[in-house]
């Protein structure tokens, strides 16, 4: 009876382990000598982007709630919004379309950027969570957890360390 108990269980728990990815996620905070008034404007222009964000060559956008970006490696990355709350100075966003993996290895994302005044300064809170590219079981090096969660992290960080340079807080 044991025998049939324990092959029960195994053919029970078997596709336990058989899932899909599990969603990553990216928090980071910078405090930004600057006004929150100067930081939501660069943040909240559609295009102001590339001139804080070092990785942004160019940026295309004919409405304010979507933008295409070119990265310095050609690559280019579509971002929606889905919401912006002046009031709370928050955006709330997705990337859309065709995700071009060389820009970021993940296959969706949605992310929020948070301004608030810390003491004499600007917080800024960028979260990011996204599933990576190749959602298989057995995803590819490259294509895996580890490779989205290192270009989103350093992405994010390139971001905020960008918005905290002088020349781009005048």
């Amino acid at each position: 009876m044991k025998l049939v108990y324990a092959l029960l269980f195994s053919v029970i728990a078997t596709p336990v382990f058989a899932h899909g990815p599990t969603p990553q996620k990216t928090d980071q905070t910078v405090t930004i000598k600057a006004t929150p008034d100067v930081v939501w404007k660069l943040l909240s222009e559609p295009c102001a982007i590339k001139n804080w964000h070092p990785d942004v060559a160019d940026c295309q956008s004919d409405t304010p709630l979507k933008r295409t970006l070119t990265l310095k490696n050609g690559s280019k990355i579509t971002e929606e919004v889905d919401e912006i709350l002046p009031a709370e100075m928050t955006i709330s966003y997705r990337i859309g379309g065709e995700i071009d993996i060389k820009a970021l290895p993940v296959s969706s994302l949605t992310g929020r950027i948070k301004v608030k005044a810390e003491g004499a300064g600007t917080q800024v809170s960028w979260l990011a969570r996204y599933y990576r590219a190749d959602t298989t079981n057995e995803p590819p090096k490259g294509l895996d957890d580890e490779s989205a969660l290192k270009a989103v992290n350093a992405y994010v960080k390139a971001g905020l360390s960008g918005l905290d340079k002088p020349e781009v807080k005048k």
